[in-house]
């Protein structure tokens, strides 16, 4: 069935042989496709999401591991060719070029049951050879660590001598995270030099929200609350403290578009992070029994709750709206999913007496590293301008706003050691690329180990493919990487050869 491997594919896999490299090597092949992707195409770095042509060298990125890893190279290039756009349920769209390869799973019809029962694997495939349905693996961010506080980091301006005394630390609690959330939906602050104003706003049928914000607020801080006033349908109430001020305007931002979490608040642990949650929702979202929906105008915000959601294991849509009149461009978060909306209500804390019988139509998932969704449609355009690509240290892959990229395509190299009657003693490889790709690697490997090079040379991609069990038709392309990387091989032996003849020649002429 396409998308399975035979066990010997998997054994070269799993074990493969003759891995490295060979220093004094006779002959080195060298073949790939390299890949890359269009401006604009937003990455996942471990503060921020940032379009890939600003990236710089060490950067730290999302990877399919859903740890951190280092950028240690940027490529850029001239392109005019095909770029395939896919659309992917519930994240977005990522635009790279053809052979660019992407953590998926090729489908029929694959439902959640049907995966774990055939156990299909999941593989790096090229873009072009994704279809609508193919399912897509999203990395659930997992590096965690516990933070018990945080320092204020605000001295005291010299001429400042009205503020309130505050603690140096802050501790990270349920209160605070909580208080966090609110600010990041309703709140903005006012700083000068020596004066700062933190200000929250709420609905008029909110007082219960003033009344949580007034109380963590003098626990932690010991600041009552200076004024309240009612305008309109809302409710303003303010802090005066700038040491204060400057502190959430250092840590979660200014102005609506500006709002974020430092990335120390992206990785707490995803008990901790309910709160935050809970405070975000409370604050500016709504829920009922049709669903829930959050909305923003900050990008970075955005970003940062889909992160917290996918720790949850919570199952969302995103939208992205575009600027229109005076309406600001923004972003919505939905959750309907029947299982995702008892979740997310219980963080919030708020019943939802009918859950929505919705069913999950587009068959999406998570396991203890992935949330899996479809593509919902493939596209290819010709493009023509600049591309980029990221070398990343350790993983070689990085994660894009709706699929998880590899940093290179099939790029294989062999090193061959040949004695002086042209007979292969030893050979190793290195490749970037998928299962096959390592399994074919290792294969080729084995089969020119002992024989002459116009043995090898007669060594095909279909020989490859069959001493490994058979290939899927999607992952034949390996074996002739294997053939190309062998015969590349044999070619650098062969030019090396003719060179030291052609110059022992001409010495013995001389």
């Amino acid at each position: 069935m396409e998308g399975q491997y035979s066990d010997k594919v998997m054994e070269h896999f799993r074990n493969p042989r003759n891995v490295g490299e060979i220093p004094d090597a006779d002959g080195i092949g060298n073949v790939g496709n390299p890949v890359c992707l269009p401006p604009g195409i937003l990455i996942n770095c471990n503060s921020s999401m940032n379009v890939v042509e600003k990236i710089t060298n060490g950067t730290s990125v999302l990877s399919h591991d859903g740890e951190y890893h280092t950028v240690s190279r940027i490529f850029k290039r001239f392109y005019k060719n095909p770029l395939i756009c896919l659309r992917v349920h519930n994240l977005g769209e990522v635009k790279l070029t053809p052979d660019h390869h992407i953590l998926a799973m090729k489908t029929n019809k694959l439902t959640h049951k049907f995966y774990q029962s055939k156990k299909y694997l999941p593989d790096w495939y090229m873009a072009g050879q994704l279809k609508k349905g193919d399912m897509i693996l999203y990395p659930i961010p997992k590096e965690e660590t516990e933070l018990k506080s945080i320092k204020l980091d605000q001295p005291k301006p010299k001429y400042d001598f009205k503020s309130k005394s505050l603690l140096e630390e802050i501790a990270i609690t349920e209160d605070f995270l909580r208080l966090v959330g609110y600010y990041l939906a309703e709140g903005y602050v006012r700083t000068d030099k020596c004066k700062g104003t933190l200000g929250f706003v709420f609905g008029a049928k909110e007082g219960h929200l003033v009344d949580d914000v007034v109380s963590i607020i003098k626990s932690a801080f010991g600041i009552k609350v200076n004024t309240e006033r009612a305008i309109r349908n809302s409710i303003n109430i303010e802090f005066y403290s700038a040491r204060l001020a400057r502190f959430f305007e250092k840590f979660f931002g200014k102005g609506a578009a500006n709002k974020k979490l430092p990335h120390s608040f992206i990785i707490l642990p995803p008990d901790k992070q309910k709160a935050l949650i809970r405070g975000l929702w409370l604050g500016d979202g709504c829920i009922n029994n049709k669903g829930a929906k959050y909305v923003t105008i900050s990008k970075q915000l955005a970003y940062q709750l889909r992160l917290l959601l996918l720790r949850q294991k919570i199952i969302f849509s995103f939208l992205r709206v575009q600027e229109k009149g005076i309406h600001k461009e923004n972003y919505c978060i939905y959750v309907k999913e029947k299982e995702s909306l008892k979740k997310l209500s219980a963080i919030i804390g708020i019943s939802v007496k009918r859950p929505p019988k919705k069913k999950n139509t587009h068959k999406c998932w998570f396991d203890d590293k992935f949330f899996y969704t479809s593509i919902r449609k493939a596209t290819r355009d010709i493009y023509k301008g600049l591309v980029y690509n990221l070398e990343v240290e350790g993983a070689h892959s990085y994660v894009s706003d709706a699929a998880t990229l590899h940093n290179c395509g099939d790029i294989m190299r062999l090193y061959l050691k040949v004695d002086e009657n042209e007979v292969i003693t030893d050979a190793k490889f290195k490749t970037f690329g998928c299962g096959a790709a390592v399994a074919t690697s290792s294969m080729v490997t084995e089969l020119v180990k002992g024989k002459t090079v116009d043995e090898a040379l007669k060594i095909s991609n279909r020989a490859v493919a069959e001493a490994l069990g058979g290939l899927p038709k999607i992952k034949m392309h390996c074996s002739v990487l294997a053939e190309q990387a062998l015969k590349s091989a044999i070619d650098d032996f062969l030019a090396k050869k003719k060179k030291k003849s052609d110059e022992a020649k001409d010495k013995k002429e001389d």
